[in-house]
């Protein structure tokens, strides 16, 4: 990581899809995995001015940003909030770097659909793990041959 990327992966989520999120920053920081997960980080968050921070943290403070992608992330301003930061930032690396979680059938804004994602309700969150450790370039296990849904 590089001294503006504090974390590997960020976390993006409706409150609704909480349960999903810590499942996944559970798994990920047994890992060895720096995730940024809102409820891990209460005491660097409180008193903070979340808005600029949080524009801080997905517009560039992590190699990736996990967007799990539902209605529910559709309709909270805070999730368009982090969204829009990591879209820009997605904008100027030559890479991927928004690595999008399907929870329902959800369009999200600003995502083309050509855009791979991982759909969980195929997928355990074992599985994502897996392909997150890959993406940061770190072998932890394989993958069952034909079990990944990375494709729309």
């Amino acid at each position: 990581m590089t001294e503006a990327q504090l974390y590997d992966v960020a976390l993006s989520f409706a409150g609704e899809d909480r349960t999903q999120a810590l499942a996944l920053a559970k798994r990920l920081r047994d890992k060895s995995v720096s995730v940024f997960y809102d409820q891990f980080e209460r005491d660097k968050l409180w008193g903070k001015d979340l808005f600029q921070h949080l524009a801080d943290v997905y517009g560039g403070q992590a190699k990736y940003c996990v967007v799990f992608v539902s209605e529910n992330y559709i309709l909270k301003n805070w999730t368009k909030h982090e969204l829009k930061q990591a879209q820009a930032l997605s904008f100027n690396l030559d890479r991927e770097y928004i690595l999008p979680l399907r929870i329902d059938d959800a369009v999200l804004p600003g995502l083309p659909a050509t855009i791979g994602y991982i759909d969980l309700r195929t997928t355990p969150i074992g599985e994502v793990t897996t392909l997150i450790l890959r993406k940061l370039g770190r072998s932890d296990g394989a993958l069952r041959q034909g079990a990944s849904s990375a494709r729309n």
